[in-house]
């Protein structure tokens, strides 16, 4: 995507009316105006509460090896860094932002997975995704930038041809349960500058080996929950969305650090030609927009 091309960015941020505070779903119109970076700018992130929606796959082969990915070289947040299958927000688009049964985030995933790693919509329809659950989280990448996610969290069992688009992955590969924990401690000591991604490292630690279980065993359904916010990596405690009575305001730090990748070595404005092709044309109406403020608002009210 061109630099100066006019985009539409959809972010979740706070917004302030003469009664309370609310979490809502914004969106910015710039052409080579920084604001389209605003998820993304720490200082954003920490001072405005400034949070995007986004989703995580995790791709099986028939022998139950997970591939993952190590993001490229020119990646703004976390270059080089290993990581869950693909990694991406939903757009401001009509087809993304259907909330029943999460289709939107699951075009969403289709379609990324076309972009990054090749594999065309037809060998992983959208019934083929498992939705699992979502997290919170925060996690800077650098002093400039960083992630601020409500992240959907979605599973899928397929075997694949892949065919990795260089702008966007570095490497790929398929691990074993094993081969996860060898990659792991390589990250966790500082071995042959191995990395790993806060969102990947977070559902690592949580939930990752249960929920292999069940990609084992075709129980996956069962250990389904969209209903919870998991809110991990200074995202506080978890919630319920149909909980209105018990709101915490606590912070903790879920999972492990270690290993968990920054950014070095480029220019600024590298940096930010690199965001503007990154954050992709979207577009939409006003009525989609309210929706989605309503839908965010019952998600993501708390304090």
């Amino acid at each position: 995507m061109g630099q100066n091309r006019s985009i539409r960015v959809s972010l979740i941020g706070l917004v302030s009316d003469p009664n309370r505070e609310i979490r809502t779903r914004i969106g910015f119109e710039s052409g080579t105006d920084p604001v389209n970076f605003t998820g993304h700018l720490m200082e954003n992130i920490e001072s405005r509460k400034v949070l995007h929606r986004a989703f995580s796959v995790f791709l099986f082969n028939s022998k139950y090896e997970l591939l993952l990915q190590q993001r490229s070289a020119t990646k703004v947040t976390f270059p080089l860094v290993w990581t869950n299958t693909c990694c991406s927000h939903p757009l401001y688009r009509e087809s993304e932002l259907v909330e029943g049964n999460f289709l939107g985030v699951r075009n969403a995933a289709q379609r990324k997975l076309f972009d990054e790693l090749g594999i065309p919509a037809e060998a992983l329809p959208v019934d083929r995704f498992t939705p699992l659950g979502r997290m919170l989280y925060k996690a800077p990448s650098d002093g400039k930038w960083g992630e601020h996610e409500l992240d959907y969290l979605l599973f899928v069992v397929a075997d694949v041809k892949l065919l990795p688009n260089p702008d966007e992955v570095a490497d790929v590969r398929y691990v074993n349960r094993e081969q996860l924990k060898e990659l792991l401690e390589k990250a966790d000591a500082g071995e042959e500058g191995v990395k790993l991604s806060p969102w990947f490292r977070l559902v690592v630690d949580n939930f990752l080996l249960k929920w292999w279980d069940c990609v084992e065993s075709g129980t996956l359904p069962e250990v389904a929950d969209m209903k919870t916010i998991h809110k991990l990596g200074g995202g506080g405690e978890d919630e319920d969305e149909e909980d209105e009575e018990e709101r915490s305001g606590g912070r903790r730090e879920g999972g492990g650090g270690g290993g968990v990748g920054g950014v070095g070595g480029r220019g600024e404005e590298e940096k930010e030609h690199r965001a503007h092709r990154q954050l992709e044309a979207v577009g939409g109406g006003e009525q989609h927009q309210a929706n989605e403020n309503q839908s965010i608002g019952r998600e993501l009210e708390k304090e």
